[in-house]
């Protein structure tokens, strides 16, 4: 079975590492960068690359799509143009609405699967992907009653043997959900290292007294720029809606310090710290 990756970075590269004891598989990559795509061939994500994607699309079996959100939106129709009844299409994206709309009343519908791999880590490109990152992760799949349920079972067949677990979700309900559990962790990350950069010029004090706290905080700003745009534009409405209720959250805990009402600031961090109850 031939696999093409559009995208060799972080999440199409892992799927291919995730796969390798299945040999039957065979992995090519086109992505627009060159320098990536050479450097996928060297680490063995893939053993063919492609100068374009409609030659990657005439030789795959299956299609899996993972680069910027936006990209996948404006590339999908393009791609499901040229499919062959045999073909089946794999978004990766990390938002879905945008995405599944933009395919919607495509004649080739019924050959995509809109997926999101819950995992991922703060680096990118084909020399950040690893085997075992979906290894007892979850696979969301969006709106799966539009696509063919042969060619569904097929690929989550390949999601499990790569450690996924299966969840099914609408594509709408997966945004909503995944605007506050990690699109809003990601702008608070961000939000928080611009404002630590602007108030303390000095690398080297934020090195000497920055504990492990902070580094984890904004371990999340280091993740790609244009990916991370893409998924907030594309998601721009619940995503301002998380960062409203943020915002409220915010004020309400400078009030409490305003007003030195110590005892009621000490019940909010309690109310947050009930988090826990959920994460251990």
């Amino acid at each position: 079975m031939n696999i093409l990756l559009v995208g060799v970075g972080l999440i199409g590269g892992s799927f291919s590492l995730a796969l390798k004891h299945r040999k039957d598989l065979i992995f090519g990559g086109y992505d627009k960068s060159e320098d990536a795509q050479d450097k996928a061939l060297e680490l063995g994500i893939v053993s063919h690359g492609f100068p374009t994607l409609s030659e990657g699309i005439q030789w795959a079996d299956i299609i899996i799509v993972s680069v910027p959100v936006r990209t996948i939106r404006e590339l999908l129709p393009e791609i499901l143009d040229q499919v062959q009844p045999h073909h089946v299409v794999v978004d990766f994206g990390s938002t879905k609405e945008a995405i599944c709309a933009s395919v919607s009343h495509h004649p080739n519908r019924k050959q995509f699967i809109a997926a999101h791999p819950i995992a991922g880590t703060e680096h990118s490109g084909p020399s950040a992907a690893f085997g075992e990152l979906y290894k007892e992760m979850n696979l969301i799949l969006c709106d799966t009653n539009l696509t063919e349920q042969s060619k569904l079972k097929e690929f989550e067949v390949l999601a499990k043997d790569a450690g996924f677990s299966i969840i099914h979700m609408d594509s709408r309900e997966h945004d909503k959900h995944l605007a506050y559990i990690s699109h809003l962790s990601h702008i608070t990350s961000f939000a928080l290292s611009c404002a630590v950069l602007q108030k303390e010029k000095d690398g080297e004090v934020i090195l000497g007294l920055a504990g492990s706290g902070f580094a984890s905080t904004v371990r999340l700003a280091k993740s790609s720029p244009s990916m991370w745009s893409s998924i907030f534009m594309e998601n721009k409405e619940m995503v301002l809606k998380g960062i409203e209720a943020y915002k409220d959250e915010l004020e309400k805990l400078k009030s409490l310090i305003e007003k030195n009402q110590e005892e009621d600031l000490e019940k909010y961090l309690e109310g947050g710290r009930e988090i826990r109850r959920i994460l251990d």
